[in-house]
């Protein structure tokens, strides 16, 4: 009898989780039908591939839009059976009456979001059901609130939920200037996980906001501390930024569309610990 295997190998590899087509087939049908209102059509898969890919926790996205790009993340994260996306929009751009009925017209014909056409839907009523007929009130929060950037003790209270975390990706879809981008920044920066990634929206066809990033990435990888870092009221928060500055590197890629419109481009900042490998840690090859 031959003796036994005291060697079987290396575990088997593991293998990425099936997506749930019956689900994607309605997102899809969002992506065609309402995607183009934000220039989102491409982007919301973009980001669904990343989330399924990398597997955050806790995504943040400041300004909802109509919610597609919110759909597909929360889609994602349902198939892996963890995560959540909290996003963030106070629709003030969908006060005018009747707009919202205009945009939604072609989306509210077809299952499930046909079950929303019933209502009286305003913008808050619009997100809360979009999710709920999604099946994603799992994996998706709305807070229908304007985001207090100029707060520096919003960020400290119990206020917003997605602070109890580390952020592992933030979405900036509120504006596109480098003053709001910087104040995003030295809001958000000591709630990031070390390895996280920041998305603007639209930023990497605005030349005053391209040239921007170009610049402040350059300057925050050479450990340079921009002087909007030091202006905060909390010195625990100004010692944070100071010393994440010089233990993170920060990586820049424009994402831009051959797209004549307003909305074509993403800025993807990636920021990552100095280290000698790729975060988050995964199982590396040595050789």
């Amino acid at each position: 009898m031959p003796p036994a295997d005291t060697n079987p190998g290396p575990p088997p590899e593991e293998h990425s989780k099936p997506c749930d087509i019956r689900a994607l087939v309605p997102l899809m049908e969002m992506r065609n039908r309402i995607g183009y209102v934000y220039g989102s059509e491409d982007a919301a898969m973009l980001l669904y591939s990343l989330v399924r890919r990398e597997q955050p926790k806790n995504v943040v996205e400041l300004g909802a839009g109509l919610g597609v790009s919110t759909a597909w993340m929360g889609q994602a994260m349902k198939e892996l059976g963890a995560g959540q996306v909290w996003t963030i929009d106070d629709g003030s751009h969908w006060e005018e009456e009747g707009k919202l009925k205009l945009f939604l017209g072609q989306l509210l014909q077809v299952p499930p979001f046909n079950q929303m056409a019933g209502e009286e839907l305003d913008y808050a009523r619009y997100m809360g059901r979009m999710i709920e007929v999604t099946g994603l009130a799992s994996h998706v929060s709305f807070i229908h609130d304007r985001l207090e950037l100029s707060s520096e003790e919003a960020f400290y209270g119990k206020k917003y939920g997605f602070l109890a975390r580390p952020i592992d990706a933030l979405f900036i879809d509120i504006n596109r200037t480098p003053d709001t981008i910087i104040d995003t920044l030295f809001m958000f920066l000591p709630h990031l996980n070390e390895s996280a990634s920041i998305f603007v929206d639209s930023a990497s066809s605005s030349l005053a906001s391209y040239l921007f990033l170009e610049k402040l990435i350059d300057q925050l990888n050479h450990s340079k501390v921009p002087r909007r870092f030091l202006t905060g009221q909390n010195k625990d928060r100004r010692r944070m930024l100071v010393e994440l500055v010089s233990q993170r590197r920060f990586t820049l890629m424009h994402m831009v569309e051959r797209l004549k419109r307003e909305q074509n481009s993403m800025a993807w900042i990636r920021m990552e610990p100095n280290d000698y490998v790729p975060h988050p840690k995964t199982v590396m090859k040595w050789v």
